[in-house]
């Protein structure tokens, strides 16, 4: 069903631009964290693909980057709070203030699932 109005249109706003934001997903190694990534990525916003595992999460940066999108990869475990800090001040210095914090961490994980 549609309401016959155009939002973007008429108030001059559109929900889905991300442009200009930087989105930081915690377990963004994961299948759910990925897709949200890259979903994220796909409007606009630059991407932080954090977890523990390099290699996937390099994979998922790449995914993104192929398709025109901005992501890094920052190595981050969810339940040391050092390595949290540690990936804030890396993902700052590289781009500035997250504006978008997304936590996917611990689908596989006891320690981290509630």
């Amino acid at each position: 069903m549609t309401t016959g109005i155009d939002w973007t249109e008429e108030v001059g706003l559109n929900l889905f631009d991300l442009s200009g934001e930087i989105a930081a997903v915690i377990g963004g190694t994961g299948v759910l964290g990925g897709a949200i990534a890259r979903g994220l990525a796909g409007h606009g916003a630059t991407v932080v693909v954090l977890g523990r595992r390099r290699e996937q999460g390099e994979s998922r940066v790449k995914e993104i980057t192929d398709v025109g999108g901005s992501a890094i990869y920052v190595p981050c475990d969810a339940i040391n709070p050092d390595s949290v800090a540690e990936a804030r001040r890396r993902i700052e210095s590289q781009l500035g203030a997250t504006t978008i914090l997304v936590n996917a961490a611990g689908g596989n994980d006891a320690k981290v699932t509630v």
